[in-house]
């Protein structure tokens, strides 16, 4: 897990050292290799999972932009209800268990056999590019979840960190990356009210930048075309790590008709 806010460093780093490199592509494996079909698709999802879509300002919106992402990602008979979270109250009913750890996330499922709630607290709205890093890792977390069991390697990676992983596999690595950095004050510089230095994710910014540039490469997707819709800094660290994949990009498996993307 990586804590973003007045613990961060002041200096970012935008390659992630060879060790995390290995980590993050064995990582980025795994996960591929349990979402199965949906992952080997060439898919790459902007600003919106589909044309028409607008970005979520309340809980009906963010319902149908949810369920406009699982028909991209191949969850489209994935059933879910979407709850608020309101103080003193429970969040879920009993019986409902998280999937991997809540702690820091405005935004989580929780499950109770085969049945999910995805539990949204207020701020999550206040904050954009933090509301779409929120869907993507649940969705991608969801995807490991429908599959028929758990590999062995996915079992050893954080579960925050493989949630995130599969999101990025999946086609939402733009929003998993945007939404992994926060300034080091804790601030995001638009007066949201939120106490950003609280807020976890499973990758650090450039640990998400690497697992992007990997995914683009294994798509076919140039780099211009996968930083469109990322944030200046975020476009920085994806030029950054682009060359420092080639190493890792043969143990990963190709998308299927890449040229899709570049059509």
């Amino acid at each position: 897990m990586f804590l973003f806010g007045s613990s961060a460093g002041t200096t970012p780093t935008f390659i992630p050292d060879e060790e995390t490199r290995r980590w993050l592509a064995s990582g980025l494996q795994a996960v591929i290799g349990q979402l199965g079909a949906p992952a080997l698709r060439a898919q790459w999802i902007g600003e919106a999972p589909a044309k028409g879509v607008s970005p979520p300002r309340d809980l009906d919106s963010l319902f149908d932009f949810i369920c406009a992402a699982q028909e991209q990602v191949g969850q489209g008979d994935l059933e879910f209800t979407l709850v608020d979270l309101r103080p003193g109250e429970a969040p879920v009913p009993p019986g409902f268990a998280a999937l991997g750890d809540p702690t820091g996330h405005l935004l989580h499922t929780f499950a109770r056999a085969r049945e999910l709630v995805l539990v949204v607290s207020p701020q999550l709205f206040k904050v954009p590019s933090l509301l779409l890093g929120h869907v993507a890792r649940e969705l991608g977390r969801l995807g490991l979840w429908q599959a028929p069991q758990t590999t062995p390697a996915v079992a050893e990676l954080d579960p925050e960190a493989a949630a995130e992983l599969a999101a990025i596999s999946l086609g939402m690595g733009t929003w998993v990356v945007n939404g992994s950095y926060l300034f080091n004050n804790a601030c995001c510089g638009g007066g949201c009210g939120i106490d950003l230095g609280s807020i976890r994710t499973g990758l650090s910014m450039p640990e998400a930048s690497y697992a992007l540039a990997l995914d683009a490469q294994r798509k076919g997707l140039g780099r211009r075309l996968a930083a469109k819709a990322l944030d200046s800094t975020q476009a920085a660290a994806l030029k950054e790590a682009w060359g420092a994949c080639a190493p890792h990009l043969p143990a990963l498996p190709a998308a299927r008709n890449p040229a899709a993307l570049r059509a």
